[in-house]
Parts: C-alpha cells; sequence; structure tokens
C-alpha cells in the first residue's frame, strides 16, 4: 500500500526526524484508522486519515493556518484526542491546540500559548499515563540556544504557571539544540543534541520536581536532529543516531550499552520503533544522483542485520534494455543504468539511447513500480516518445502522471502514477530477452535531430525524509 496524500511547499512537509505525525487508533469503533499531520504550505498543517485496508484517503484539511515555516510535533492521548504544538509565524510565540476527537469527528480547539517571549522552534511533546503534558522545545535569546520544558494538566490548556513562564531549562548551547521528549516506565527523559557536539539526555521521576543531572550518551561531532528514541514493553530505551554513521546505543534502566554500528556510511532521518522488544531501524541512505534508498535492519541479541531495502520498488531496475529498431537488436544496460557513470547508457554502434522510430527502452523491475529517475549526459531534442506497459496482450499508450517527458532535460524524477495505488491493475509481466517483469517501455514515435546519451536511470527517489506510525 502506497499513496499519495499531498503536496508540500513546507520546509519540513513531513516534519523533523524527532517529531511524530502519524498515529493509529487503537481502540473502539474507529480502532485501526491511521491519522497523518502534515506540514502542505509554510503556514498551514493539515489532517488527513483512513480506515483499513488505507486505500481511500479523506482529503486532507486544515488544523492551522498560523503556523511558522518549522516543525511541529503532536501526540495522541487513550481517548484519541490529538495535542499539536507547533510555532506562531507573527511572533515566534510556542502554542498548543487540542484536537478533539468525538464520534469519528475531529473538532480543533483555539490554540493555547506555552512560552510567548524570544524565538520557539522545534518542540517534542508527550504524554504521561495520567494525561500530564509535556512540552520541550529550543528557545533562542541574545544569540544562545536553550532546551526548556513545561507541563500541562488541563489538557493544554494553560501551561506552567503562565506564558511568560520559561519553565525547566534543561541545557543550552551556542548554535544549536534539538530536544526529544521520551516516556518510559515511571520517567520521563529529555534526549538532545548540542552544538554537534554531543548527544546527552536528563530524566526526571513522573512523582518528582527534579530533573536528574545530565548524562551524555555519545559525544564528538556531527550530532543534530537526525535522531530518534523508543521504549519497548520490557522497559528498554533505544536511541538511534546518525554522527557520520547510523548507530544504536540502548538504556536498559540502569545502564548503557555498547554503542552498535548499523551502516558507517552514515545515513539520514534514523527512525526507531520496537516490535516484540525488538528494536528495528528504518532511515535513508544516499544513493545515486542525489536520490534516496529507505534501508531498514533489525537488532537481536546485541547485533543487528545487514542493512536491507524496505521499499523493494525502490531500487535500480532488474533489466534495463536498449532496443534499435534499424539493427533489430536489444542492448543489456542494466549495470550501466545502476551508476552514474557519464554518457554510458546507449547503443554502442549509435552512441544514443534513443535515436530513430521503433527504437526504444525498456525498464524491469520484478515489483510494480510508480516512479523513475533519470540523468542524462546529453539531452534529446526534437524527439517525440510513447510510454508504454503491458496488460498481458498488448503495449497500452499512457501519460505519465508527472507531465510528458520525451528524454529532453538533463534530469528528471518522473511519476509514472501518483503511486502504488495508481498503478494499473492490467500491468502484467511480459518477457523480454528472457526476463519476466514488469516492463515500462517508451518507443521513439518521431525521430531525434539530437540524441539522448544516459547517465542513470532508476527508481530510486529522493525522498528528503520518513515517518514512522507511532505504536
Amino acid at each position: 500500500m502506497q499513496n499519495h496524500l499531498a503536496d508540500s511547499t513546507a520546509m519540513y512537509g513531513a516534519g523533523n526526524c524527532t517529531g511524530k505525525r502519524v498515529f493509529e487508533i487503537t481502540t473502539g469503533q474507529f480502532a485501526g484508522r491511521v491519522v497523518v499531520l502534515m506540514h502542505t504550505s509554510p503556514s498551514e498543517i493539515k489532517m488527513t486519515y483512513a480506515d483499513y485496508p488505507y486505500s481511500a484517503w479523506a482529503t486532507p484539511f486544515n488544523l492551522v493556518n498560523d503556523s511558522a515555516d518549522s516543525p511541529f510535533d503532536a501526540t495522541m492521548d487513550d481517548d484519541n484526542n490529538l495535542y499539536l504544538v507547533y510555532t506562531l509565524e507573527a511572533d515566534k510565540t510556542l502554542v498548543c491546540r487540542k484536537i478533539g476527537f468525538v464520534q469519528g469527528i475531529w473538532l480543533v480547539d483555539t490554540y493555547h500559548t506555552i512560552f510567548d517571549a524570544d524565538i520557539n522552534r522545534r518542540p517534542s511533546i508527550s504524554i504521561q499515563p495520567t494525561g500530564r503534558l509535556w512540552a520541550a522545545w529550543s528557545r533562542e535569546s541574545g544569540g544562545v540556544h536553550y532546551i526548556n520544558v513545561k507541563h500541562s494538566d488541563d489538557g493544554g490548556d494553560s501551561w506552567g504557571s503562565g506564558p511568560s513562564d520559561a519553565g525547566y531549562e534543561i541545557a543550552s548551547g551556542l548554535s544549536s539544540v534539538y530536544p526529544r521528549l521520551q516516556m518510559m516506565g515511571s520517567y520521563i527523559y529529555l534526549l538532545y543534541a548540542v552544538d554537534g557536539a554531543r548527544l546527552s539526555y536528563r530524566r526526571k521521576h513522573v512523582n518528582l520536581d527534579i530533573w536528574e543531572s545530565e548524562a551524555d550518551i555519545s559525544t564528538g561531532a556531527g550530532y543534530d536532529d537526525n535522531f530518534d528514541s523508543a521504549a519497548s514493553d520490557d522497559g528498554r530505551l533505544g536511541v538511534v543516531f546518525d554522527n557520520g554513521a547510523v548507530c544504536f546505543r540502548e538504556y536498559d534502566g540502569d545502564r548503557w550499552g555498547g554503542v552498535a554500528v548499523i551502516d558507517a556510511n552514515g545515513g539520514e532521518f534514523p527512525q526507531l520503533r520496537y516490535f516484540d522488544n525488538a528494536p528495528h531501524v528504518v532511515y535513508l541512505s544516499d544513493f545515486v544522483g542525489g536520490s534516496h534508498r529507505v534501508l531498514y535492519s533489525l537488532g537481536q541479541s546485541g547485533d543487528f542485520s545487514a542493512p536491507l531495502t524496505l521499499d523493494p520498488p525502490a531500487s535500480t531496475f532488474d533489466r534495463f534494455f536498449c532496443y534499435n529498431a534499424g539493427r533489430a537488436v536489444y542492448q543489456d544496460l542494466t549495470s550501466e543504468a545502476a551508476d552514474d557513470t557519464p554518457g554510458d547508457i546507449c547503443f554502442p554502434e549509435t552512441a544514443a539511447l534513443l535515436q530513430s522510430p521503433g527504437d526504444a527502452v525498456y525498464a524491469g523491475m520484478e515489483n510494480r513500480f510508480h516512479y523513475l529517475k533519470i540523468i542524462l549526459s546529453t539531452a534529446g531534442a526534437g524527439g517525440i516518445v510513447s510510454w508504454q506497459y503491458y496488460n498481458g496482450t498488448d503495449w497500452v499508450a499512457f501519460t505519465p502522471s508527472g507531465g510528458a517527458f520525451n528524454f529532453d532535460q538533463p534530469e528528471t524524477e518522473l511519476l509514472l502514477w501518483d503511486d502504488l495505488d495508481s498503478v494499473p491493475d492490467n500491468w502484467q509481466k511480459n518477457f523480454i530477452e528472457g526476463s519476466r517483469l514488469f516492463w515500462i517501455r517508451v518507443v521513439v514515435i518521431s525521430a531525434y535531430d539530437t540524441d539522448p546519451v544516459g547517465t542513470y536511470a532508476g527508481s530510486v527517489s529522493n525522498a528528503g525524509s520518513i515517518v514512522l506510525m507511532e505504536n
């Protein structure tokens, strides 16, 4: 299941790594409903939702239109009410809105101020089993960056002793601070990165007012908001972070284990969840042409599996052929398409990827796919192509969802269809040069004046963020 929910012009459309935006209703009449919050424009935060089997999503609707173009955070209580914390664009005040859930209807409350001085960004919100809300955020004042935290006992209507109360000051930095709140057992943990030099934490027992002293999780360089945390059902706190390598460390309530390196090549947007008390890490890994693969790794007995691709259709093509109609010959360019060596995707005798009517490109995968990225060393001019898929009997022409593309631009990211749910049901596998795959065929119907020559072709997107559902 993959759906295109909305487009976004916001700087952080999917939020930041530490934020929470996807929730599941787990009890009652609407159990199984999945809710997604997103920044669709610099000032608008919207919501959409779907029930099983998640093929039909509600049209995204506005929750707020006064937000700064900065990450927000949210949490859900046991009654399925949402609490949204964000920064006002007008004066950088930090506010909270309750989004009540009443018999399947979402009711957006007016906002209530958490703190109304200085510049407030990057909030994190969490909720105790008793219903007490906690909000932590980055506060900039006089060129110094602080982490502050406050609580609310009335559903977000009031915070601390009022809007001018800055709450607890947890840490400070000269250039940057990034907080994340995490509940585990009888403690609330505040994890944070400071000045790129360390990833640290403090914690507080829910029945005490004192925050314990700071302790480091990892130190060195390269720490920013690329970290995440999660608690297991058996009382372990896990933290995943990227400081040049994707790493994991775990706390059992008494002591921290060693640092496990999941990917020495590093990654972005690492996300962590426990399933059956086993840590699962998902992250973005740099790939050819500025694209990113979504990889995952499973931790068992202190070791992590070698990273694997989470989304099989987002990969290099299993086969990539160039067909020259004049010679009636296929050229296998699978390995050439998978790397970014300039100008190596072409038919050898013509030094062109496509040229004359009947020439074609065949891109095939074991799984249906809906996206492709193409980089050309030479963009074509004058030619026209037909995009086609095989329906089990014939090749069917279609116009890609992203618009016509005639191999006439140096680089393109093309949506063939909006999402995997939009892929035609009648798209069938076909044998081409001995490989039975789902093929997209691109056929020249009008000759080129300038022949295109390729550098890279694949189905790996340039996704900038990933979001896992809160469980």
